[in-house]
């Protein structure tokens, strides 16, 4: 669904992230999803970039994309992430080579830049995990939330690690994180939030529910997020 909101409204989402997913227009009904979960639908690069191309009257800027897979899910396998990181390399332009490749709390990660050395894609890859949301549970300031159904422990909380490509967790990102490498430059700001709009600074307690949000639909946003474990009462 994330795909499917960032491909048919770029002029409303400025980034999103893409958690065991598929490319946008890998299928069109149910049984080619089962399909393209299972199997992975290879095309060229141009063709994936192509159907976000055809899907709006959108000609940019387009949206941020973050991409995690496990590479033991057996759900969707994990060549629809490299399919997923050929369509949005393609929608900006970019080589389909990373720019930059690190660690991040012991997983590869791979970036691409443009050339004025913004961060436009990001792909995690964890090698063990299966069909799920990568977590890391605890109480410091890059852990959050509780393991359940498809909900996996595995040390790392891509719900952080989003947040800080966003530019929307407070603090940028900093070499601490990075256990090879050379150091990630930071997110941007304002990236986060609706297109044409100024973003809202970040809540300590509700990091990524912008505060132009009425309050009561804020309250309920920030209720979700704390009892599905996602961010931390204050």
């Amino acid at each position: 669904m994330t795909g499917v909101m960032l491909a048919t409204y770029p002029d409303v989402f400025a980034g999103g992230a893409i958690i065991a997913g598929l490319p946008y227009g890998a299928a069109s009904n149910v049984k080619v999803a089962f399909e393209a979960m299972h199997q992975s639908s290879e095309r060229p690069a141009h063709e994936w970039g192509g159907l976000v191309r055809d899907a709006s009257p959108h000609t940019g800027p387009w949206p941020r994309v973050s991409v995690w897979h496990g590479g033991a899910d057996a759900t969707v396998i994990p060549s629809n992430a490299a399919e997923i990181v050929k369509q949005w390399t393609n929608v900006h332009g970019l080589p389909t080579a990373p720019t930059h490749e690190s660690m991040v709390d012991g997983y590869p990660r791979q970036v691409w830049r443009n050339s004025a050395g913004a961060e436009l894609i990001e792909s995690y890859t964890i090698p063990q995990m299966a069909h799920g949301t990568p977590l890391a549970v605890g109480n410091a300031e890059d852990q959050c939330g509780a393991a359940g159904a498809f909900l996996l422990d595995v040390g790392i909380s891509s719900s952080y690690h989003v947040a800080k490509f966003w530019g929307i967790a407070g603090t940028p990102r900093t070499d601490s994180h990075e256990k090879k490498g050379s150091p990630i430059a930071a997110a941007p700001p304002s990236l986060g939030g609706k297109r044409g709009s100024t973003p809202a600074p970040a809540v300590p307690d509700m990091v990524g529910v912008p505060l132009s949000l009425p309050a009561n639909i804020r309250a309920v946003i920030a209720q979700a997020l704390e009892a599905a474990g996602l961010t931390k009462s204050s």
